[in-house]
């Protein structure tokens, strides 16, 4: 399998526990990045690129950008790689980013799967999180991506808020069940340095709860989900079957990817690169070389085993032994 992914680096507001590269904007410089994004596209083209099994637009909020930028950049995929036509597609969604015929407009274009940044159904667990959507939002999002044609729709959420009740965090699981997404993603807030959150902690402003609470909320997440039909298949991932995130999947195998965007990382022919992380740094240096990678290094043996060795671990059916030895 082999994956493309594509950073959009801005977003309406920064989030306290955000450590992504992504940039708060009251306007994205939309016309110029994806200019640049067609540049990196058309220098990695010349390579014999195989076959894309799965393209994923991450960010910050791709759905900051007009829909027809967002068309236009999955007909540029098309002209330009190998596409079939079962590859899953994925857009990540922002509640608060999505307006009406919207989704419409980027479903007809191709993309056939949407991540929907849910993180809570309460409202005062999304004030907490710095979030700028409303729960209210998330049903409208919810209902106008089923209206526009999706269906395979995933749901994230986040648990061991400050101050979170176990009862709360059972009503977020009933909710997220209840609008019956295909894949429901939960994930442990955790406070990693450098943002807003990991300041506050250091005053003594942000009290996470303890280890052994956080590992009961863990337990009902897989209890809840588990007799809801969902299979838990990775960590923190559950889904219906066989709707399960090839995207995903194919990082936790250690497969191969290429990223496109600031920021963006790559694994290609037993190297690791990385692109520029600075927006106007990146459009700058891929109109100068077509390239904007700052960063490479070439995995010795011993450590893209380890990699792939822990990657795999995350995975409920363990590591391929078979593909592993012929690695």
């Amino acid at each position: 399998m082999f994956a493309l992914y594509i950073h959009i680096p801005y977003c309406l507001h920064k989030c306290g526990y955000c450590d992504f590269n992504s940039f708060a904007v009251d306007s994205p410089e939309a016309e110029p990045y994806l200019n640049a994004l067609f540049r990196e596209m058309e220098h990695y083209a010349k390579t014999d690129a195989p076959v894309i099994s799965t393209i994923f637009l991450g960010g910050g909020t791709p759905t900051i950008l007009p829909a027809h930028f967002l068309e236009q950049l999955l007909e540029k995929c098309h002209r330009l790689f190998k596409i079939p036509s079962d590859c899953e597609i994925t857009i990540e969604a922002n509640p608060a980013t999505i307006r009406a015929g919207y989704l419409q407009q980027i479903r007809a274009a191709g993309y056939n799967r949407i991540s929907i940044g849910v993180q809570s159904f309460h409202d005062h667990e999304l004030k907490q999180l710095d979030r700028v959507h409303s729960a209210e939002e998330v049903y409208h999002t919810v209902n106008r991506a089923r209206e526009a044609g999706f269906d395979n729709l995933s749901l994230d959420l986040m648990f061991a808020l400050p101050g979170q009740t176990m009862e709360e965090w059972e009503g977020n699981l009933s909710q997220a069940i209840a609008l019956r997404p295909e894949h429901i993603s939960t994930y442990n807030l955790t406070i990693e340095s450098g943002t807003a959150f990991y300041k506050s902690q250091s005053r003594g402003k942000l009290v996470m709860p303890l280890e052994d609470f956080q590992l009961r909320l863990y337990k009902k997440t897989i209890k809840i989900l588990k007799a809801a039909g969902y299979h838990h298949y990775e960590i923190s991932n559950f889904c219906k079957p066989g709707k399960e995130s090839r995207h995903n999947i194919n990082y936790w195998e250690n497969g191969e990817y290429l990223g496109l965007g600031a920021g963006a990382s790559s694994f290609l022919d037993g190297v690791r690169f990385k692109n520029q992380d600075i927006p106007s740094k990146y459009i700058q240096q891929i109109l100068k070389d077509g390239s904007a990678a700052v960063s490479s290094e070439q995995l010795a043996l011993p450590t893209a085993m380890g990699e792939t060795l822990m990657m795999g671990l995350r995975l409920l059916k363990g590591m391929n032994i078979h593909q592993f030895e012929s690695r």
